[in-house]
């Protein structure tokens, strides 16, 4: 009875809160709601000037309509056991290209480019978001089951970066600076899996070489580099976007214009509701703004790469760091572009700029990091022997294909 009366004085009912998110990272979580939300009313701010067909709504309506949708696919990637992902590591990349394929086919040109597949009506999806999940699946699933073989030229790196290439290739056709985000990504994830870092550097450099060859091939491409050396003189051309958004960017100055009270946004900063919002926001509310913002996706990346560390096999730790990887990755190359730090590609802030794809499929990404940490939380700790799937034990002091993340 003394027994049975301790065991039960140690149970702790749990909270409410905890049985609704099913335990969670709650600070994450809180966070992905967070930037929602905050998306929300940045479209809405950064939209109601242009009063697209006499609505100064028009813009906030579909991007709540698209939290909403994104927040539903929260919840469910978060209930669904992310070893799920795991059974389709190697359909998701070939679903992946079969969809790129047909937007190059039969999807509508907008804006001089083949991005979106029409599902109907005036619903559009852009299959790259789904490319970006496809390639973490893929790399992921591939990083558990190639687990000796990761270092290995060709064996165990060249189908890995066969796949890649031609995702990021398809994407690249149509959207340089997806492409470039899905092959950074990538190479991230063969380097935490054991990659050798000189079949890396072939990578990176035969990488450099096809993005060389992608601009070349493209005069307005071109044209955006020598905007981009000397915005200024290229004002009136190809350097007015990446002009207005540094003039957008930095007349907040320290604390901002005020919101609502930002001048870019009313017609001098093209897609200023899109891929340069973060200027609008700088513009508004300031440099304080701009820290906040960083200060949230570091969080994000803090906790991501936390629950990689402690997800409970291979699969899931290198999962929960590809999909946060790709996440950051995005949002940093998004800003380099808005400070001109890089040419200008158009890649939106993830959560924070209008767009229904983007946002659902951000949202889509972190329930499974979360779902990962809600085992991770449940189960055992990952084990520390450094078994193969299989049982085998590696070899004391192995070298070649060790990977970076230190528990796998």
């Amino acid at each position: 009875m003394t027994t049975m009366r301790v065991a039960r004085s140690r149970e702790r009912p749990l909270s409410a809160a905890r049985a609704l998110t099913g335990g969670v990272d709650r600070l994450l979580l809180g966070l992905v709601v967070l930037m929602v939300f905050l998306g929300v009313v940045a479209v809405f701010d950064a939209t109601y000037p242009r009063q697209a067909d006499s609505n100064p709504f028009f813009y906030l309506y579909r991007q709540l309509a698209w939290a909403g949708t994104a927040l539903i696919a929260l919840w469910v990637a978060m209930n669904l056991p992310y070893q799920f992902w795991r059974r389709t590591w190697l359909l998701a990349p070939l679903i992946a290209i079969l969809l790129l394929v047909a937007v190059l086919l039969v999807g509508p040109e907008i804006k001089g480019a083949k991005r979106w597949l029409v599902l109907a009506g005036p619903i559009r999806f852009q299959p790259s978001e789904f490319a970006k999940l496809a390639v973490v699946i893929f790399l992921a699933g591939y990083a558990a089951v190639m687990r000796s073989h990761i270092a290995r030229f060709w064996k165990g790196f060249v189908p890995a970066t066969l796949m890649l290439g031609i995702i990021g290739a398809l994407v690249a056709k149509e959207d340089l600076g997806t492409g470039i985000a899905i092959v950074l990504t990538g190479m991230l994830m063969i380097y935490v899996a054991g990659g050798r870092v000189l079949h890396l550097l072939g990578l990176g450099a035969a990488a450099l070489g096809a993005g060389a060859y992608a601009v070349m091939s493209e005069p307005y491409r071109l044209e955006r580099i020598w905007a981009w050396l000397d915005p200024e003189a290229h004002v009136q051309g190809a350097g007015y976007q990446v002009w207005e958004g540094l003039l957008t960017l930095g007349s907040g100055q320290l604390t901002g214009k005020g919101f609502t009270q930002g001048v870019g946004k009313h017609l001098y900063l093209p897609a200023a509701h899109t891929d340069y919002i973060f200027a609008v926001i700088g513009e508004e509310l300031g440099l304080v703004s701009v820290l906040v913002i960083l200060l949230l996706f570091l969080i994000l990346l803090y906790r991501g790469l936390n629950i990689a560390h402690q997800a409970p096999d291979r699969f899931g730790g290198m999962l929960a760091l590809g999909l946060i990887g790709g996440i950051i990755i995005q949002a940093m190359m998004n800003i380099a572009v808005v400070t001109a730090s890089v040419p200008a590609t158009g890649l939106p802030l993830p959560f924070i700029s209008y767009g229904g794809s983007s946002l659902v499929a951000t949202a889509l990404a972190l329930g499974i990091v979360l779902n990962i940490s809600q085992q991770s939380s449940r189960g055992a700790p990952a084990s520390h022997n450094m078994r193969e799937p299989s049982g085998e034990v590696r070899p004391h002091g192995w070298r070649h294909g060790r990977p970076r993340l230190s528990r796998y």
